[in-house]
């Protein structure tokens, strides 16, 4: 066998089980549905998008004595997936201090999803939705975790609702079932389920016994 694999080619060899190639596509297999589920938590402000329907739901000496323009506390959001996959994405509370300052304040951000090899949950301390520029930042530590067996961490990922890009502004790690990988920067085309690790990449498969083998 060591001398049949000593005649493939360099293409064939690449494409053989345990290569660096099946390796990166098993990776790959792992994160999009990560970075996907990531995207979700972008849906928390569709509830918030439409701002004066909270100002007619507030009796006149309220709104006198509010020093915010917009405050909501526990806003939940419940939805399905295209594969028909429950969702449940909820902040702690949200505020637009001044209609001057088109920022939506998010705290306590969480997101499930009954994901079909098991849930998983993002969660990340505090975000801001830029409201004229239909941008969302999730500032972190931002955290992903899985039954399946991965999870992903970053310090802030930033979400263009236009464009449907993520971007994360620090290093990123995770933990996939095969393994470990770390990179200095991470983006992302949902639409076009693209992927793109860059920045000192390193991946780290786990033997037998569990550890992780460069």
């Amino acid at each position: 066998m060591p001398m049949a694999t000593a005649t493939l080619t360099p293409r064939q060899r690449a494409a053989l089980p345990g290569s660096y190639r099946d390796t990166l596509f098993g990776v790959l297999k792992w994160l999009l549905p990560a970075l996907a589920f990531l995207v979700l938590a972008t849906i928390v402000i569709w509830p918030l998008s439409s701002v004066q329907e909270f100002s007619f739901l507030l009796a006149k000496d309220k709104v006198a004595m509010a020093t915010e323009r917009l405050r909501v506390n526990h806003a939940v959001y419940r939805g399905e997936t295209a594969k028909g996959e429950a969702f449940k994405i909820s902040a702690a509370g949200a505020v637009q201090h001044s209609s001057a300052v088109p920022i939506v304040e998010l705290d306590g951000l969480t997101a499930d999803l009954a994901m079909a090899d098991g849930p998983a949950r993002v969660t990340a301390p505090r975000g801001r939705y830029f409201i004229e520029d239909d941008r969302l930042q999730i500032i972190g530590p931002v955290k992903l975790d899985s039954t399946a067996g991965y999870s992903l961490d970053s310090a802030t990922v930033d979400i263009d609702l236009n464009s449907r890009r993520v971007a994360t502004g620090a290093g990123v790690t995770g933990t996939l079932p095969l393994g470990t990988f770390s990179a200095g920067s991470l983006t992302g085309d949902i639409q076009g389920r693209k992927l793109v690790l860059d920045g000192g990449v390193h991946l780290r498969t786990f033997g037998r016994k569990g550890r992780a083998a460069g």
